[in-house]
């Protein structure tokens, strides 16, 4: 599967997003159909991609790396859309970061030769997958987390003859939090274990970790910094034997949230060999209008952060639905739904207000409080002048569970005119 095969796909009215009306096309035809969201030229409900924002996006970020001497394997979870994975190592990431053996198939199958598989490899039919496609290519560079001896049994029991070795990142976890190693002693344990396991089958690679889900940080964002601690003194503490011979050590870490703490405190580590510090951020293409545009507003406000991180991203996801219903005062339904938009982080918040034959107008206070399948309920206030027929964009909170419910993603310029799109492959 290449990117041409992508832009070939076929697309007609069966395809979400897609007038029933037009005839069949390929994908890279789509900015020849001339469709405007504004003209009511596709049915709602749709989410959109913002050019001008996701190429400011990759701007700003792209600066934040290189001033920081950081590197990037951007999670791919995210958008699961290879046309974005294209353009985010056109940009200069270093690799991608895939959390299933699927999702590592897929980046596989459109050409991606650096993956991090952020997450516990183990099992037969997954361990057949990733030697596979490590003996059918040589320039495959593949690294895996583990966090205990007998993950690490698991994987050997399950592996014959490798081309070349797996590259292994000890993960290191928190008490309360995910999977990885929760103490110093455990982390000792498992780094006499890698260096005992065969060399044809496992090379050790560095240190990694995620400290997006940490108890406390209801609170404050101290346990970030603690934790980044941490993984550092794990890193310090494993024999030099260990690394000895590797080009470099990688360490890393780093949602979209916290990435600036993690990477501030990562750049500390000093060793013999030199130091790659790998943010796995993957969330920052799009950002969003919720989670992450609140986490980004708490990082301006502190000025321990602030100079540390790039704090201009902007949301590039909208879903334009229709004001359907206003069956009651002070009540009205968009006719979009969890079938999507994300609501596990929060939910969608109306932006902007469009009334055919009329214009953009003010959306007033309005508040989506709750969704159903293909329904979103919204609270308005006095000032809220809605009518049935107007077109609603609203911002989504969480753009991993809001690529997932669309496999074609159109791309539109600041008129809201298709010019391009995408394809999601969950």
């Amino acid at each position: 599967m290449t990117l041409n095969d992508i832009s070939a796909t076929i697309l007609d009215g069966r395809t979400k997003g897609i007038p029933s009306t037009a005839e069949p096309f390929a994908l890279r035809d789509i900015g020849k159909q001339g469709w405007n969201v504004l003209r009511e030229d596709l049915p709602l409900p749709l989410m959109v991609l913002k050019r001008s924002a996701l190429d400011h996006n990759a701007a700003v970020f792209g600066d934040y790396l290189v001033d920081g001497g950081l590197s990037l394997a951007p999670h791919g979870k995210t958008t699961m859309s290879p046309q974005i994975f294209a353009e985010q190592l056109k940009h200069g990431a270093w690799g991608m970061t895939a959390a299933t053996v699927n999702q590592v198939q897929v980046m596989r199958a459109c050409g991606v030769s650096r993956i991090v598989l952020a997450n516990q490899l183990l099992g037969r039919a997954h361990m057949a997958s990733i030697a596979a496609e490590i003996n059918r290519d040589p320039e495959f560079d593949f690294y895996c987390f583990v966090d205990s001896v007998a993950q690490l049994d698991n994987m050997t029991s399950h592996l014959g003859q490798l081309d070349h070795p797996i590259k292994l990142l000890i993960d290191v976890g928190a008490v309360g939090g995910r999977t990885g190693i929760r103490t110093l002693e455990q982390a000792d344990e498992l780094a006499a274990a890698i260096a005992a396991a065969d060399p044809g089958l496992f090379h050790f690679a560095g240190v990694a970790a995620f400290e997006g889900i940490l108890p406390g940080l209801d609170k404050s964002t101290q346990p970030v910094a603690d934790f980044a601690g941490f993984v550092v003194d794990v890193a310090r503490r494993l024999p030099s034997s260990l690394y000895t011979g590797l080009n470099e050590f990688l360490l890393s870490g780093g949602g979209s949230s916290y990435f600036d703490i993690v990477a501030e405190r990562f750049k500390t580590l000093e060793l013999a060999v030199p130091v790659r510090v790998l943010l796995r951020s993957g969330c920052y293409v799009t950002h969003d209008s919720g989670a992450y545009n609140a986490a980004q507003d708490q990082a301006k406000a502190d000025p321990h952060r602030h100079e540390h991180h790039p704090a201009d991203l902007r949301p590039a996801l909208e879903v334009w639905a229709y004001v359907q219903s206003m069956p009651e005062p002070g009540l009205a339904f968009l006719s979009m739904g969890k079938r999507d938009v994300p609501y596990d982080a929060g939910l969608p918040v109306p932006a902007q207000l469009y009334r055919p034959g009329e214009g953009f107008l003010p959306v007033g206070t309005a508040q989506v409080f709750a969704t159903n399948d293909q329904h979103a309920y919204v609270r308005l206030g006095a000032d809220a002048q809605w009518r049935v027929g107007d077109l609603v964009a609203s911002g989504i909170s969480h753009p991993c569970t809001a690529f997932d419910k669309w496999r074609f993603i159109p791309i539109v310029d600041d008129d809201y005119t298709i010019i391009d799109g995408v394809l999601t492959f969950f």
